[in-house]
């Protein structure tokens, strides 16, 4: 059957053997696995074809050696059913951790990045220096030009003030479009200077989906069309599903019990169309169009 062809610029895919390594270790319930093949099979089955994949470290995971199975997961499903598991490309971003990424790790060719998590770490908790000294930087000196620094914080001031630190030449996706207190509004100052600093390095990209934003698709399409009018329409990067939706909404809502790919998948839909309205540019510019310059 015909398929529409997608991108998932943010998905975690790990194994119920990748959770038990942590089982012991974690103050609540382990979440359930979400292996590759299900996550395909279930894109497969509704007709979403996605030909990018992009598996990122999961904070609560000591390490991304999951991302490297998923690598082989991936061959192994193409060699078994080469028609079907066709044409989808996987890459991995994994941890952000001198130790761990090195420049053996960083020579794969899948992999095309590196994730900072501060969860919700208060502006206030960034030290000046958290990201600097000779461990971090020669990390940073091992990217290759086509990788990132991936960074994820809740507040717009906490994803500033690492930002600040972060070499001028290191490329950076932010997720969830940089905010996750919609809200706040997009013109929260600090949201306004987060965007003012990504337009002045010129190498700053946000990324969605932006349910983490807000729930509400218009909410999140303000911030959205924020920074494609202080950064660029070339720095967005909506088409992500952020699977399998942990966590839960300021007033409480699981994201588990509203979300699926597919229903996340209609949401930035969503989301680009109101972009497009205010913006007249395509929506499917918004959805994905920034990824030719991440993959190069």
């Amino acid at each position: 059957m015909p398929r529409t062809t997608r991108i998932d610029s943010h998905v975690h895919l790990y194994s119920s053997t990748d959770l038990a390594r942590v089982a012991s270790a974690l103050p609540y319930a382990l979440p359930a696995p979400h292996p590759l093949a299900d996550y395909l099979d279930r894109l497969l089955d509704a007709g979403i074809a996605p030909v990018v994949v992009n598996n990122v470290h999961l904070s609560i995971l000591p390490d991304s050696e999951n991302v490297f199975e998923s690598f082989s997961e991936l061959a192994r499903l193409q060699q078994l059913d080469p028609v079907r598991y066709a044409n989808i490309q996987l890459v991995g971003t994994i941890k952000a951790d001198p130790s761990y990424a090195t420049a053996n790790r960083l020579a794969h060719p899948q992999v095309v990045g590196v994730r900072l998590v501060l969860h919700d770490a208060r502006p206030e908790s960034v030290a000046d220096d958290l990201y600097r000294g000779s461990a971090w930087e020669a990390l940073f000196d091992r990217l290759q030009p086509r990788q990132h620094v991936h960074l994820y914080a809740q507040e717009a001031e906490t994803n500033l003030r690492v930002l600040r630190q972060l070499p001028q030449n290191c490329r950076v996706v932010i997720d969830h479009l940089g905010s996750c207190h919609g809200s706040r509004g997009a013109d929260e100052p600090s949201y306004v200077a987060l965007l003012a600093e990504a337009n002045r390095r010129g190498n700053v990209w946000f990324k969605g989906p932006g349910y983490r934003t807000s729930l509400d698709p218009q909410v999140t399409a303000s911030f959205a069309t924020q920074i494609v009018r202080q950064v660029g329409a070339d720095k967005l990067l909506l088409d992500a599903t952020d699977a399998p939706h942990v966590g839960q909404a300021p007033d409480g809502t699981a994201y588990a019990n509203v979300l699926n790919p597919l229903v996340t998948y209609a949401f930035v839909d969503t989301v680009a169309r109101w972009v497009s309205a205010d913006t007249h540019l395509p929506a499917d510019q918004l959805l994905r169009g920034a990824w030719t310059q991440l993959a190069g």
